[in-house]
């Protein structure tokens, strides 16, 4: 997750931006400003979960690549031979869905609450927004990012 905190640097002075300019419009008592900057700031919500998902999928699809090839290595076919079905250099992963490559890396039966489900989640999300069907809610970015490096301790490569 390469560039999340840069990204996450980046909304936070942009938010804080946006956040100045709707205290100031209530201040002046102009509703509709107000109305105006918090549909802003919810399609800036929305555009930075995106670019902070996409860090994340590039880790989930590094971190599977890596369990891939170590898997690859077993001198023991019994317990490679699963394995050999998937090409790591494969630039879809042998079409290995999303839920999948994330399956390998995350222990799916923890069930809810766990980083796999809440990753699913969050992917519901992503291709929510990224089909162009936006949100009025607004998205707390910065606790998103945090539970994204969560995430990312429990990937196991």
């Amino acid at each position: 997750m390469q560039h999340l905190a840069r990204i996450g640097s980046i909304y936070s002075e942009i938010d804080a931006g946006l956040e100045r300019q709707r205290t100031d419009a209530q201040a002046r008592g102009d509703a509709n400003m107000v109305q105006r900057i918090e549909s802003k700031q919810a399609i800036n919500d929305q555009a930075y979960f995106v670019l902070c998902w996409g860090q994340l999928e590039t880790e989930i699809d590094k971190k599977c690549r890596n369990a891939i090839r170590n898997r690859l290595k077993n001198g023991n076919w019994a317990n490679r031979r699963a394995w050999d079905l998937f090409n790591p250099d494969d630039k879809r992963l042998s079409g290995l869905s999303f839920e999948d490559r994330t399956a390998l890396v995350l222990d799916k039966s923890r069930g809810s609450g766990s980083p796999w489900a809440l990753v699913m989640s969050y992917y519901a999300l992503r291709n929510q927004l990224a089909h162009g069907n936006l949100t009025g809610q607004r998205i707390e970015v910065p606790a998103v990012i945090q539970q994204f490096y969560v995430i990312q301790g429990n990937l196991q490569p």
